[in-house]
């Protein structure tokens, strides 16, 4: 099979700006700043910088005013970047495997028009309350980060979060299902993988829309009388069920 052609980041934003594309992809570029040349792509409406060496993020990228998808995972920044949080027509925010560890996270309570945020792997310990201001997101993933039960940790604010439809909790520091989660009735997958769960609310019953659960272990007698409530759910742990 032959090797795929790589191309540089000039070739990639050159073929952007003639083709008018709306994506552009700069993964896997060994970049240590975004190329000021992207400042000209004014009608770029998703940016992928995946996997290289950006510490930081330039205020110019406020005038990409059609921007509603921007993927930084795995990067070097020690914090959100300012700019980030004057981006306000974000649609799609992944800020995946950064060290954003002690580092606040207040800047993402004013992205009102959010509909997926994705923390995956950030060590991030503690969301603000204005999280509870991002009423669009359906899609909410905090894989792997040092959030427990706590308020601090993790706002009530989160129950105002109506129209999640996926809420991903597994790998955190979780010793209950916080009861925020109560009020999330649209939601159709829910991740609570490898946290110290050992007793489960019967409120659990309650949200009927989902189809996708998993747990730290198997579920008990107990339990399993509880997920019987779900009427649509259809896959526990990664595996198909019927439990009716």
């Amino acid at each position: 099979m032959p090797e795929i052609e790589k191309t540089s980041p000039k070739e990639r934003i050159r073929a952007a700006r003639t083709t008018r594309s709306p994506v552009l992809d700069l993964s896997r570029c060994g970049l240590d700043e975004l190329p000021n040349a992207v400042r000209e792509l004014t009608h770029l409406r998703s940016l992928t910088l995946r996997f290289n060496n950006i510490e930081d993020l330039p205020h110019w990228l406020t005038e990409l005013d059609q921007l509603v998808e921007l993927d930084v995972q795995a990067n070097d920044l020690a914090g959100v970047p300012e700019v980030i949080g004057d981006l306000t027509g974000l649609r799609v925010l992944r800020l995946d495997e950064n060290n954003l560890e002690d580092e606040p996270l207040d800047l993402l309570g004013g992205l009102t028009n959010l509909t997926h945020l994705s923390l995956i792997d950030t060590r991030s310990d503690r969301l603000p309350e204005s999280i509870g201001n991002l009423t669009q997101l359906t899609d909410l993933d905090l894989y792997l980060d040092w959030f427990n039960c706590t308020p601090e940790s993790l706002p009530d604010t989160l129950g105002q979060l109506t129209n999640l439809t996926r809420l991903e909790l597994s790998r955190n520091g979780l010793s209950t299902v916080p009861e925020w989660i109560r009020r999330l009735t649209n939601l159709r997958v829910l991740g609570l993988w490898m946290n110290e769960i050992d007793e489960y609310p019967h409120w659990l019953g309650e949200l009927t829309a989902l189809t996708e659960l998993t747990l730290p272990d198997e579920p008990d007698d107990a339990l399993l009388a509880i997920l019987r409530q779900l009427p649509h759910l259809r896959k526990l742990n990664d595996e198909e069920v019927d439990l009716r």
